[in-house]
């Protein structure tokens, strides 16, 4: 509770909380676990999705162990210009030449040529960029795309980048260079541009424009179909007009598999599937852009700073903290915002901001409660609760050490009758300037002032003799009196009566006789006109008390 009386360190923990997600590999395990759950209503456009032709384990059975020979491919490759395919993304590294039967390569390199357009895959390896067929020169017709794909620590693909090559990014991204030929990306090109130090880098794989796919309203399912079907021809080929196709390793064992964000099934797939589903969310502008996280972690401090002086700082400032207020809803907006245009700000270190920020309120409002039931809300004295709960461990206190304990009980005089004469708000000001005049006499910080009752007060003098606590009682009945406040009848003023008791070695009662004992002593003192100090002074010649 201390950081609520100290504000300035609550906030301070706000910032070292931030502050250590943001700079932590917190801050990506809550943005991956956030993002995967993100979903985007993809935008509905007028091209046909894309086609999977897969090298399965049955074309796999049917065609004999890999590699296969090229001549497979390049019948494929004509098939499918003759069916009238609009793009064919021919995902096979065709590196080595193939030995054994030369003039296959050069009937792949002719079927690649004839094609209208045909994408295939270009890495980087040692260094080195690896073209097809290790010669940069690249057959007429076709375009050559990166296959990277970017696995993030939890084992699943988020993200991809458009561009990247040795030295420099020149290489489009597999399923963008699909889109070379379209017009879908000409009023917006996404992705975060790498720092400078990042791109040119002699002999390094360098990368560019980043992109996050988020997963689709509905799961991505692209019509697929096995390569020995396609290649008997037991596919009719009109399926394949003006739509793209891409052709891929799909058995196990030959390449790698990737788990996509947000599938809860954990169902892997290809490079080959990663960059059709790339390609499907280019047309459809489902791509995020993702700001730096230094803007992130700028927007995460600045909305823990503004829902902490909302709700925990400003509290007696109404118009800066209505200012403050509305700009936290803006800030609360910005996320969403900017899912909306195309961009995701990372949000790990704001929500953990938050969540602090909603502990304090909690905390805040708990302890609010607990002083509510602890204090006075008409005098500020501690509550009857209060009174309770102290005068049980002075009492145990006074019992085991043997050391005196005095109360004082006091009530206003006539009050009932005042209170119906002058209307409760004028009796609630009475009982207030009473409970400030007990209060002024308190003399140690062990001691309690209290409000009992409707009228009723109690003073709890730890380690204190009858006769101080009497000099006292008195003291109070005196200044009481002396505020000269107008009571009903004329000449009258309020007064009080007190009840001054003390423990002793004389007693045998429990604490509840005890507290009974004195309150019939106050009753005795109010029936003779009250303003009136009534004591029993302890007897030094009895028995032990008992608690």
């Amino acid at each position: 509770m201390d950081l609520l009386k100290h504000k300035d360190a609550g906030f301070l923990l706000c910032l070292i909380l931030v502050l250590g997600t943001a700079l932590t590999p917190l801050q990506a395990v809550i943005d991956n676990t956030l993002f995967d759950r993100v979903t985007i209503s993809r935008d509905s456009y007028d091209s046909p999705d894309p086609i999977l032709i897969d090298i399965d384990d049955k074309s796999l059975e049917a065609l004999g162990r890999w590699p296969w020979p090229r001549h497979l491919h390049a019948e494929m490759i004509d098939l499918l210009n003759q069916a009238g395919a609009q793009v064919i993304g021919y995902n096979i590294a065709f590196v080595d030449p193939d030995i054994e039967e030369p003039l296959n390569d050069l009937r792949l390199r002719e079927a690649i040529s004839k094609s209208a357009n045909i994408v295939l895959p270009v890495f980087g390896e040692s260094g080195t960029t690896v073209y097809p067929f290790r010669n940069p020169q690249i057959p007429n017709g076709s375009q050559l795309g990166h296959v990277e794909v970017d696995v993030d620590s939890d084992g699943r693909v988020r993200r991809t980048f458009l561009k990247a090559g040795i030295d420099e990014p020149n290489w489009p991204a597999f399923g963008l260079a699909m889109l070379d030929n379209t017009t879908v990306l000409n009023t917006f090109f996404p992705g975060t541009r790498a720092p400078h130090h990042r791109m040119g880098v002699n002999r390094k794989w360098s990368r560019d424009r980043e992109v996050l796919i988020p997963r689709p309203p509905q799961a991505v399912s692209f019509q697929r179909f096995s390569f020995i079907d396609v290649l008997e021809k037991g596919i009719p080929s009109n399926i394949f007009n003006g739509r793209p196709v891409f052709v891929g390793i799909q058995a196990a064992g030959l390449e790698a598999r990737f788990l996509l964000a947000g599938d809860p099934n954990l169902n892997m797939v290809s490079g080959t599937v990663l960059h059709a589903n790339l390609y499907q969310a280019l047309v459809q502008h489902a791509v995020l852009t993702p700001i730096l996280p230094i803007w992130g972690l700028c927007y995460a401090i600045i909305l823990t700073a503004l829902l902490y002086a909302t709700f925990i700082l400003l509290e007696k400032s109404i118009v800066i903290r209505s200012l403050s207020a509305v700009l936290s809803v803006i800030f609360l907006a910005l996320p969403p915002l900017a899912v909306y245009l195309g961009y995701w700000l990372p949000i790990g270190a704001s929500l953990v901001g938050a969540i602090v920020v909603v502990g304090f309120i909690i905390l805040k409002a708990m302890y609010a409660h607990n002083n509510k039931t602890r204090t006075d809300q008409i005098t500020s004295l501690s509550s009857k609760r209060m009174f309770d709960e102290t005068l049980s461990l002075e009492w145990e206190q006074a019992i085991r050490k043997k050391t005196p304990l005095s109360v004082i009980l006091i009530e206003i005089d006539q009050f009932k009758r005042f209170s119906e004469t002058f209307g409760p708000e004028r009796a609630n000001w009475v009982q207030a300037r009473v409970g400030h005049i007990l209060q002024n006499h308190q003399r140690r910080s062990r001691d309690l002032v209290a409000r009992t009752g409707s009228a009723q007060f109690a003073v709890v003098l730890p380690i204190t003799p009858n006769a101080i606590a009497y000099s006292l009682a008195e003291k109070m009945r005196s200044d009481v009196e002396s505020l000269q406040i107008e009571h009903v009848k004329a000449h009258q003023v309020i007064t009080i009566s007190t009840s001054i008791i003390t423990t002793s070695t004389s007693e045998s009662l429990e604490l509840q006789d005890w507290i009974k004992q004195g309150y019939q002593q106050l009753n005795t003192a109010m029936a003779n006109n009250g303003n009136y100090s009534a004591n029993c002074a302890p007897s030094a010649s009895s028995a032990n008390a008992s608690a």
